[in-house]
């Protein structure tokens, strides 16, 4: 039973490396900024799929802070990208 499950784990890591890949090559070819903001945004999620697939092979807890910092920098950049395109300003100067 242990074999299958390690075959399960190999496929779900090429898969999320696949993935990281073809998202990639999206945000190259893609010449709209929002496309590029939603599969940037996208990306955190095979990225932390492939982290958890890695510590569960290497049987460790060791990288769960590795994917909470992840995915609270991507909240970050996204809102603070999201404002910036709607507003084109991120801080906003209340002393005027």
């Amino acid at each position: 039973m242990d074999k299958i499950l390690d075959y399960t784990i190999i496929i779900g890591i090429f898969a999320s490396i696949a993935m990281i890949f073809f998202l990639l090559v999206y945000i190259v070819k893609k010449p709209s900024i929002f496309d590029k903001l939603i599969a940037s945004d996208l990306l955190a999620m095979p990225l932390i799929c492939l982290i958890v697939l890695v510590s569960i092979y290497y049987k460790t807890f060791s990288y769960v802070s590795l994917i909470l910092i992840i995915a609270i920098i991507c909240l970050v950049g996204t809102i603070v990208t999201a404002k910036f395109l709607a507003k084109k300003e991120v801080f906003s100067d209340d002393t005027k």
